[in-house]
């Protein structure tokens, strides 16, 4: 099975021989790719609602993954016992449940060698999140696909540290990363935030508001300079 760029980067940051954890798995494309390349002896994935669980199982049916693949219906982390794996991935939901999701279950992800987020949006807000409670950002990467850029943010339990709003707007890994697609991620930001600023100040909105989007704006500027 071939993944897409998002997928593919999650796979890259996770260590062979993992027992690996996959939160919302949909299709469980992530965990028969895993299996069938060696990277993983066993997946654990869940998923919350009885149709794509249906689809996941009949995928994993079909790749002959059934002895390596555990399969569970379920919220979030709510199925998974702590110490069950070594890495949990929770992608391609928004950042607000992939909070809710740690945060129902915290001694569950709190056991995991690292966590792989993938947020769909507010990826600031996860960031805040995780270096407010306590959770160390390890590692983050950009990548394209199908026109529309996706971060992923991988995390793991550590001492509450001291960061900026660079760390939560760009990322404490990511704000030192040279890459050509990151530097293009960032200048999309820019120009988008830009735009957000000029409709702001046509029609008339709050000083407070404009003045907040023109300090992401400089953060933003900052990390390229």
């Amino acid at each position: 099975m071939k993944l897409g760029n998002r997928l593919q980067l999650i796979a890259s940051k996770i260590e062979k021989g993992s027992t690996v954890v996959d939160i919302g798995t949909d299709h469980a494309h992530l965990p028969i790719y895993l299996v069938n390349k060696g990277l993983s002896k066993k997946v654990i994935a869940t998923e919350i609602l009885s149709g794509p669980f249906e689809k996941a199982w009949k995928n994993i049916k079909k790749f002959g993954c059934q002895n390596y693949i555990d399969l569970r219906l379920g919220s979030g982390l709510k199925p998974i016992k702590p110490g069950e794996g070594d890495i949990a991935v929770i992608a391609g939901m928004g950042a607000i449940n992939i909070v809710q999701i740690i945060s129902e279950s915290r001694e569950t992800a709190d056991s995991f060698k690292k966590l792989i987020l993938q947020p769909m949006r507010n990826q600031a807000k996860l960031r805040e999140f995780l270096l407010t409670a306590g959770y160390q950002i390890i590692d983050e990467d950009v990548t394209m696909e199908a026109n529309k850029f996706y971060e992923v943010i991988v995390a793991k339990k550590g001492i509450r540290k001291a960061f900026d709003e660079i760390d939560i707007l760009v990322g404490p890994v990511l704000r030192n990363k040279k890459s050509s697609v990151i530097y293009e991620y960032i200048n999309y930001r820019i120009r988008k935030l830009e735009n957000i600023i000029r409709g702001l100040e046509i029609s008339q909105s709050g000083k407070k508001l404009i003045l907040e989007q023109k300090k992401h704006l400089d953060a933003l500027k900052e990390v390229i300079r």
